[in-house]
């Protein structure tokens, strides 16, 4: 498996960051549901409660909920927050065509490779779920309120954080936990070598996840970290097939994927037939 390679790697160790989050985090765990602001929570042992997320080791007590959790297979797709033109073109695309054959795409609603996953899977007509950091009153980062809106028509907005949770630093990397656990796998799109891709691959790994990577340009500085992370084994993905290839609870998708890809194939054949020269370009 991908993430046991992964988890040998030295650079996965906590960061301070990280423990001092875990730790304020279990000091709320307590609480009960506040829903007085909300649409609806979810406690941990009720029946909508996500079947993968509760198999990690610390699962969120409860989960406020703006939306409908999808029951269908999930694969997150996490990335720089300053993506080139490059990275975002490329998480579009592949949420894109996850969501067209029916996987649900997870992610942060953050700025560059978050929005533009989500988008991308909006685009593909499938739900997809946004984990935040924040309470579901406190959108984050603001200019992506209406991408909020549009993702809980169809999908989710969630976030263990209660109604009026500010975006404190500390806790966007207790949030990455959840977009790993609700996944049954990740697909990082540039990281540099310290970034939050990186704290999601290596939450992913530790939970048993799968982690891919789609390749960047060596001459990009927010590709260091997926180019490492492929050295130390993650996956390398250029297309949706390669992702579907990776998971046997996908082979339903991955039907789907194969049959567009020939009927683009017979629809390509057609239209040559019309034209003796193909579909080449004619300068």
């Amino acid at each position: 498996m991908v993430g046991r390679s992964i988890a040998s790697c030295a650079w996965r160790g906590p960061s301070p960051t990280w423990t001092s989050a875990r730790v304020s985090r279990r000091r709320i765990s307590r609480r009960p549901c506040n829903t007085a602001k909300v649409a609806s929570c979810v406690a941990l042992g009720d029946p909508d409660y996500p079947a993968l997320l509760k198999q990690i080791h610390d699962p969120p007590p409860r989960l406020y909920v703006d939306g409908r959790l999808p029951a269908e297979p999930m694969i997150a797709i996490v990335g720089s927050r300053r993506a080139t033109p490059y990275g975002q073109r490329a998480a579009h695309r592949l949420a894109r065509d996850l969501s067209e054959v029916g996987v649900v795409v997870v992610s942060g609603l953050a700025r560059g490779i978050d929005a533009a996953a989500h988008r991308g899977a909006l685009e593909g007509g499938s739900p997809t779920v946004a984990v935040m950091a924040t309470g579901l009153d406190r959108i984050y980062p603001p200019e992506h309120a209406e991408l909020a809106q549009a993702i809980a028509q169809s999908g989710a907005v969630i976030t263990e954080a209660e109604p009026g949770t500010p975006p404190l630093p500390g806790r966007f990397p207790v949030r990455n936990r959840i977009i790993s656990g609700l996944s049954l796998g990740v697909v990082v799109v540039e990281a540099a070598q310290r970034s939050g891709a990186l704290i999601t691959a290596r939450m992913a790994a530790e939970q048993g996840r799968d982690v891919l990577c789609v390749p960047g340009s060596i001459e990009n500085p927010l590709a260091t970290g997926v180019h490492q992370l492929i050295k130390d084994g993650a996956k390398l993905v250029q297309t949706v097939e390669d992702v579907l290839d990776e998971f046997s609870e996908l082979s339903r998708a991955r039907a789907r994927a194969q049959a567009r890809i020939h009927a683009r194939t017979r629809a390509r054949t057609r239209a040559d037939s019309f034209w003796p020269f193909g579909s080449c370009l004619i300068g």
